[in-house]
């Protein structure tokens, strides 16, 4: 509360209507529960666990193991589903059987609700998204919708937050597909006490630490080599992408090709590059005359 019946009523909203929510209460004592009970199961069907706090990742957890669907959908009590969402990401998921995760964009909204000027692009294809993922998030959680076998081969969600999510997809990547739509999905919203800005330097910490130990299997690189990355320590930094790209494309010279010549290769490799490192940053010139940068509607 006070941003619960907003969630609620989005989802009440969907244009895709065969689904239920499991809204689990983590002990709060603001009305959320007597809220959540005024639409479910009577305007929403599903159910309101309360009663049973647990660590974020241990309750989701037991949400993906009780749901009897095919896909299950994230979102928090404090965001906001636009009207086509679950139709838009199921039609992706059925249209590719590889696909394991399902975000896209998100409009970036205050406490009032007002859009922040602030709006991210987030990559749309899958070498996109884990090369960003070397530097930043490239997959927003609320907004997410998992192929529910995927999350179970891989383990389900095993670390505390706030990696939960991160530990997550890096174990999924070894074996399913994920993409962004390059349309909004959520409205995601920022204020003083949601999670993403709490902690900020124990979050980025610790996100430093996951990466590091999935960087071997998913980059190729050693946890060293990232740590050095991503403190800009790296004598030729393009060096090492160019050759984590060619790790992740299997040696394929085509996918190499699309890996490369990415926006979001040259500008989060800018971003581990250090500032003496002329080399790098003369090669990121030279690809960028190959790229535009991404857009998206805002629907």
């Amino acid at each position: 509360m006070p941003y619960l019946p907003e969630a609620l009523a989005s989802l009440e909203r969907q244009s895709f209507r065969d689904f239920e929510v499991c809204l689990w209460d983590n002990g709060s004592t603001d009305g959320s529960v007597e809220e959540a009970r005024r639409w479910i199961p009577d305007r929403l069907k599903g159910r309101v666990v309360s009663g049973r706090p647990l660590p974020l990742h241990e309750c989701l957890a037991r949400m993906v193991e009780e749901a009897q669907t095919e896909f299950v959908a994230r979102m928090d009590g404090d965001d906001v589903c636009l009207p086509e969402r679950f139709e838009r990401q199921i039609a992706a998921m059925l249209k590719n059987p590889a696909l394991g995760i399902v975000g896209g964009q998100c409009i970036y909204i205050g406490p009032d609700g007002k859009q922040l000027i602030d709006q991210e692009v987030l990559p749309m294809r899958h070498e996109d998204i884990l090369t960003q993922m070397l530097f930043r998030s490239a997959l927003t959680h609320p907004a997410l919708l998992f192929r529910r076998a995927a999350i179970l081969e891989a383990g389900n969600y095993q670390l505390p937050k706030p990696i939960e999510d991160l530990d997550l997809y890096f174990r999924m990547s070894s074996r399913w597909r994920f993409q962004n739509l390059n349309v909004p999905l959520l409205k995601y919203r920022i204020h003083p006490a949601s999670i993403c800005r709490s902690s900020e330097a124990e979050h980025a910490q610790k996100v430093v630490e996951v990466v590091g130990a999935h960087a071997p299997k998913v980059y190729g690189m050693t946890k060293e080599n990232y740590l050095r990355l991503r403190n800009r320590q790296s004598g030729c930094a393009v060096a090492q992408l160019l050759a984590s790209a060619w790790y992740r494309a299997g040696g394929l010279p085509r996918r190499y090709f699309e890996i490369v010549v990415s926006y979001f290769f040259i500008a989060n490799g800018r971003c581990l590059t250090g500032s003496r490192d002329y080399f790098s940053k003369l090669v990121y010139r030279l690809l960028e005359l190959f790229v535009r940068k991404p857009m998206w509607r805002n629907c």
